[in-house]
């Protein structure tokens, strides 16, 4: 994966974008403020009040004119000024330091103008607001003096006026700067929150086989590089789950075919077993052939389990459940079941309980249940010369007095008995438990529902 596609580069981008506009903000700002106001500046270029130099400029060469002028001749052309500079106030003092025609001018001035008064009148509006114009009358001093007096706001620059909020216009667009970097960094963060959270359901979006579905790569970055790998392992799952079927398939197959193959030899090995019990004469010839007989019959149960078990976990085993009665059904095993253990020698004890329960159960199942537990009584419990069966409080006990399954008998197998009886257990909806010690074992199946 290339460095410019990866997500961090992509962040850090935003972020040296967001650290360079710092310093670079003020010189942006700046422009963003003057530019228009120096264009409005310059569209008043043509109005009167263009700057106080320049008012003090036209002040002075206006009162130069009116050298030798006379009195009626200064009061028109004041008027002319005043109408030129139609927002300020003005008025002219004469050679004898008498007040003498005013302009817009509210103020108190005295009638006679003292040297002290002039003084501090010049003091006081020495570089204030109003901006104050004073200029002698032509080039004789003792001539008298005029005077305009205009707010600084119609004078000073629109720049000059607005620098003073300039700071909070800095400070107003750099918040803006903020909240933009913001919104960028959310809307990254949101962009990968969305397609971690896709491919959080693409995990959680399983098919029938319980393997998720793969995802499209939206980017070949480092989110892109992991949808890419989970592509990779739904992948491998699909094609190990293929292999499993096809190894599935054939070992049912294998199970099925040599189930049947052996159960033709078994067959044929008991018929001419019948005819050698003719021959033989010995006891010891007779037991000898009693103990092949138990083997072949050891064996052809084997078989059976194997090919039931194989049936159970491709779901082809006959399973019609329904309501059944169960003390007619368990008493009708016990009653075939008895004469087994009664010629094995073994203590009876059977106590079925009078009152009727009912389980929603498959009987061809529950027999098969039953007989591959009374079975492994026979087969790995036959020292304690025991069997109890009973159902007392709408459960089934199966006890015996064997050494338990901590210890290992001569006849111990694979187990498959015991998982073909957890098989069926489950898909009937019942319960079960195997409490197990060197004094014996009890098996407990109940239906949660009675």
């Amino acid at each position: 994966m290339k460095l410019v596609k990866s997500l961090q580069f992509k962040y850090l981008l935003i972020i040296f974008f967001a650290v360079l506009l710092i310093p670079f903000s003020m010189p942006i700002i700046s422009t963003i403020v003057t530019l228009p106001l120096m264009a409005i500046d310059d569209q008043k270029k043509s109005d009167a009040y263009d700057g106080f130099e320049k008012l003090e400029k036209e002040w002075h060469s206006e009162a130069k004119k009116l050298q030798g002028a006379s009195d009626e001749q200064i009061k028109q052309q004041l008027a002319t000024l005043h109408n030129k500079y139609d927002d300020s106030h003005i008025f002219w003092v004469d050679k004898n330091g008498k007040t003498r025609d005013k302009f817009s001018y509210e103020k108190n001035l005295p009638e006679q103008w003292t040297a002290s008064f002039t003084v501090q009148y010049m003091k006081d509006h020495y570089n204030s607001d109003p901006f104050t114009v004073v200029a002698f009358l032509g080039n004789n001093l003792s001539d008298g003096f005029m005077v305009i007096e205009v707010k600084r706001s119609l004078v000073e620059p629109l720049l000059q006026k607005h620098m003073s909020r300039f700071g909070y216009v800095y400070i107003y667009v750099l918040v803006l700067f903020l909240l933009v970097f913001i919104l960028i960094s959310w809307l990254f963060f949101r962009k990968i929150h969305k397609r971690l959270l896709r491919l959080s359901n693409a995990m959680q979006n399983k098919s029938e086989f319980g393997i998720p579905q793969t995802i499209a790569i939206s980017k070949m970055d480092e989110i892109g590089q992991l949808e890419d790998s989970f592509n990779q392992m739904i992948t491998e799952l699909e094609q190990s789950r293929l292999r499993e079927q096809k190894e599935e398939t054939l070992r049912k197959d294998l199970i099925a075919n040599l189930s049947h193959d052996l159960r033709t030899p078994l067959t044929a090995i008991r018929a001419q077993l019948s005819l050698l019990k003719e021959e033989v004469m010995t006891a010891k010839g007779s037991n000898a052939l009693a103990s092949i007989d138990e083997k072949i019959d050891y064996v052809s149960k084997l078989i059976d389990n194997l090919f039931s078990y194989t049936l159970l976990s491709a779901k082809k085993y006959p399973f019609h459940p329904e309501k059944t009665e169960m003390t007619r059904f368990l008493r009708k095993i016990a009653a075939s079941w008895y004469p087994v253990f009664e010629e094995k020698d073994f203590e009876i004890d059977i106590d079925i309980q009078t009152e009727a329960i009912s389980w929603e159960i498959a009987p061809q199942w529950m027999e098969r249940i039953i007989e591959n537990l009374l079975q492994n009584v026979i087969r790995h419990a036959s020292d304690g010369k025991y069997i109890g069966f009973f159902l007392k409080d709408g459960q089934l006990l199966i006890k015996d007095h064997g050494t338990g399954f901590q210890e290992k008998s001569e006849h111990q197998g694979a187990g498959i008995g015991l998982t073909i009886v957890n098989v069926m257990i489950n898909e009937m909806g019942l319960q079960w438990t195997i409490d197990s010690s060197n004094d014996g074992t009890t098996i407990s199946i109940y239906s949660p529902l009675s």
